[in-house]
């Protein structure tokens, strides 16, 4: 971590992590509350570790399905449809996608119990079979890492790879999870629940401040529907889900602390992952005012990987991290911009002779 490019102070970053935790863990007691999403959806499979949802009509024979990959931390994927104008499922519907697909991962059972890294990439992957084999995926946050591992070791499956707000390479830039982690020397067998690991993550189910800035709504309004938007996103920070210890300890250790990804050191299914093996077409989203995933964490993804230089893009936008999934002004213009790009046809790379 010498070689650490710094946006901030460990000062600074002790006090922003301090902040975290004091602000938002007195909501962790509450207990886990059901999904609950606003657009009409249908369950078009259920597997170990998540079902997939299906908004819209049913797809066009022919077309690539578009299938988003939330984070499996803290709250649950609600927030990919909080409230009319602050949906990422309602903008992609509204900008030409027939059908959106969302792996919503389940909450914790009996036969879930072993929830793992390769088990959710296992189910993710016959996830994308029971969808025809080839998908575009859209992948939010932590999710964006589960995206980013099928788009490496099943590079056939992907047709193309949007990553928004996803810190790749742990190293590239002091963060609050890197910083979490960075303090942990070792993990207990049995974890306590995922919030006091993922602390950073957990957001206060009344922190208005922290709505109005993600859901980019005007503080100075606070006519009916900004209110019901609020409403909606504490509805949503209320909430949380649940991890598997064995899950939490890869994540924090091997990911995060141990930045095995941009390593090349994770194996998944057998198999160490080369990011220069994933060439699909990719797309990066990131904040300037990220905290969760800063700017060098996420666009380094672009050296990473072994996708040609022509079908890489890259947008950075003034927001923190919700904003990227949730904020009015991000999904109206980046978020249609990213829409358009999973619709239009991308050439076929011809395989070397």
């Amino acid at each position: 971590m010498a070689k650490m490019q710094k946006s901030f102070s460990n000062s600074d970053i002790s006090e922003k992590a301090q902040d975290w935790v004091a602000q938002f863990r007195h909501h962790l007691n509450g207990s886990a509350q059901a999904e609950c999403f606003r657009l009409r959806n249908t369950s078009v499979g259920r597997y170990r570790t998540l079902r997939m949802r299906r908004f819209g009509s049913m797809r066009k024979s022919g077309d690539i399905p578009t299938l988003i990959i939330p984070p499996l931390a803290v709250h649950d994927a609600a927030f990919t449809d909080l409230f009319s104008g602050n949906s990422l499922i309602e903008t992609l519907l509204q900008s030409g996608h027939e059908a959106i697909h969302l792996a919503d991962w389940r909450k914790l059972t009996p036969d879930s119990a072993e929830q793992s890294i390769d088990a959710c990439i296992s189910d993710l992957v016959i996830a994308v079979d029971d969808l025809g084999g080839r998908v575009n995926l859209v992948g939010l946050c932590l999710g964006g890492l589960f995206a980013l591992l099928l788009a490496a070791r099943f590079p056939g499956k992907v047709e193309k790879l949007v990553l928004a707000g996803t810190p790749v390479d742990m190293e590239a830039q002091l963060s609050l999870l890197t910083y979490h982690t960075g303090k942990l020397q070792s993990l207990p067998h049995d974890l306590a629940p995922a919030e006091d690991w993922l602390a950073p993550l957990a957001i206060s189910k009344t922190s208005e401040l922290s709505g109005l800035d993600a859901m980019q709504r005007d503080p100075g309004s606070f006519s009916r529907h900004d209110l019901d938007a609020l409403a909606a996103f504490g509805a949503w920070a209320q909430r949380k889900g649940d991890l598997s210890a064995p899950y939490l300890r890869d994540l924090l250790m091997r990911i995060i602390k141990g930045n095995e990804i941009a390593k090349g050191e994770l194996k998944v299914l057998g198999r160490r992952i080369n990011l220069k093996e994933m060439r699909a077409p990719l797309y990066v989203l990131a904040g300037t005012r990220d905290e969760i995933a800063p700017r060098r964490q996420a666009l380094r993804v672009l050296d990473l990987v072994g996708t040609a230089k022509a079908r890489k893009r890259a947008v950075t936008v003034e927001a923190g991290h919700l904003a990227l999934f949730v904020g009015r002004q991000t999904l109206s213009r980046e978020w249609r911009m990213i829409a358009g790009w999973l619709q239009s046809q991308t050439p076929r790379t011809r395989k070397a002779a």
